[in-house]
C-alpha cells in the first residue's frame, strides 16, 4: 500500500475493536487483520461448527467476513468523520466461485478516486456512498468469493434534522 493509504495505528486499532466487538463476528471468529484508507484485510478460521454439508467453510461465514472487511475498508476511508456519523451497509452482492478449503482470508478495496469524491459529497451534504470490492480466498490461496458492498455514511447532524 502507498503511504497515502496508511492509517495511524490508533485509527487501525479503533476500527478493529469496533468490528471485533460485533457479537456475530466474535462468534464466528472473524478478525480484521489490517486497515488503511479505503482498504482492509481479515480472516476467519476453519471451524467445524461453521462448515457446510460438503465439509468446507459455510457460505454464511464467507459472507460475514466479506461484510466485515468491507466495513473496515469503508471505516478506513472515513476514519476522521466516523465520530460524528453513522455508517450503514446498503447492499452486499456476492458471487461464490469455489469451495473454501481451510481458513479463509479477505481483502476489501475502494477505488482511491472515489474516496475523494465521497469526502467532498459528505462535506457538502452530510452523507456519502462508496462501493467496496471484496475478494475472499481459502487456505490454498484460491478465490472462493467475490463481492461488491455498497456502504452509506450519514452525519448525525443530518439525522437530527429529519
Amino acid at each position: 500500500m502507498s503511504e497515502s493509504r496508511t492509517l495511524p495505528a490508533p485509527a487501525v486499532t479503533a476500527v478493529q475493536h469496533a468490528l471485533h466487538a460485533i457479537p456475530m463476528n466474535a462468534t464466528v471468529g472473524v478478525r480484521i487483520t489490517d486497515v488503511g484508507v479505503g482498504w482492509a484485510t481479515g480472516e476467519c478460521p476453519d471451524t467445524a461448527a461453521y462448515r457446510n454439508h460438503l465439509g468446507t467453510i459455510h457460505a454464511g461465514a464467507q459472507f460475514l467476513l466479506a461484510e466485515a472487511v468491507s466495513g473496515a475498508a469503508f471505516a478506513g476511508a472515513f476514519a476522521v468523520q466516523l465520530a460524528q456519523a453513522v455508517p450503514l451497509i446498503e447492499k452486499l452482492e456476492t458471487h461464490y466461485v469455489g469451495r473454501a478449503v481451510g481458513s479463509i482470508t479477505a481483502r476489501a478495496e475502494i477505488e482511491l478516486a472515489s474516496i475523494a469524491v465521497a469526502h467532498a459529497t459528505y462535506a457538502a451534504d452530510g452523507k456519502a456512498r462508496l462501493i467496496v470490492k471484496v475478494t475472499v480466498q481459502d487456505a490454498e490461496n484460491k478465490d472462493v468469493m467475490r463481492a461488491v458492498a455498497r456502504w452509506y455514511l450519514r452525519s448525525m447532524a443530518s439525522l437530527r434534522a429529519n
